[in-house]
């Protein structure tokens, strides 16, 4: 591979990550901001897209369409829903759970499951990031992605008992969605920012302001492996 696109959310997720992602190559100024690097030989194009799993969607598209990337990467900051998650841990999304959709008002059984599927479980192809000596090791998770800040427990719990989940975010299923549209690897790397429950507002800007880069080694490593 020789194009990737990495998004993610907010601008100061990759704050970070764009100090170390190589030779900088320029900002394209359309429709969204992309930011160019030269890193291991590839084109990466960083973009942050904004909250939320439609937003996540629309990002991705772009970067399949105006840059032809071959794979993406997604990093950024999610709330732990296993206690054996703490902050600062980083993990390795191998599965998602769209919990916002449901094609029934009145049977719960459908919640996630998207018509034509059987299952609420959606599964990304990680095959290429568990080559990666860093990744590999890492969690491997399922994770909750909806249109909700989760800072609630009575609704983590929800997630959990439901669905399984470890983690939960905005934006993956909105990627999941896109890549498999287009046909692209999409590896999901995330880094826990808070408990996802009634102090989750408080602790997200606490990691945020620390600065997140916890995940840097472990895209470069990745970038040698597409």
């Amino acid at each position: 591979m020789e194009r990737v696109g990495i998004v993610t959310a907010l601008a100061d997720e990759s704050a970070v990550l764009r100090e170390n992602l190589g030779q900088y190559m320029g900002t394209d100024a359309g429709a969204y901001e992309v930011h160019k690097y030269l890193l291991e030989g590839k084109s990466v194009y960083l973009i942050n897209s904004g909250v939320g799993e439609i937003a996540a969607a629309l990002a991705a598209q772009y970067l399949a369409l105006e840059y032809k990337v071959e794979a993406i990467l997604n990093v950024g900051l999610v709330g732990s829903l296993n206690k054996d998650l703490k902050r600062g841990c980083l993990a390795l999304v191998k599965e998602a759970v769209h919990y916002d959709f449901s094609r029934s008002y009145t049977d719960a059984s459908c919640m996630g499951i998207h018509i034509g599927r059987d299952s609420a479980i959606l599964t990304p192809d990680i095959s290429i990031a568990e080559k990666s000596e860093h990744l590999s090791l890492l969690p491997k998770v399922r994770i909750a992605s909806g249109d909700k800040f989760v800072n609630d427990s009575a609704f983590k719990e929800m997630l959990v008992n439901k669905f399984g989940c470890d983690i939960c975010d905005m934006e993956s299923a909105g990627l999941f969605f896109a890549c498999e549209r287009f046909n692209l690897p999409l590896i999901m790397v995330k880094c826990v920012s808070d408990n996802a429950d009634e102090g989750a507002d408080v602790s997200f800007n606490e990691v945020v302001n620390a600065g997140v880069g916890q995940y840097v080694t472990c895209v470069k490593e990745l970038l040698k492996q597409l």
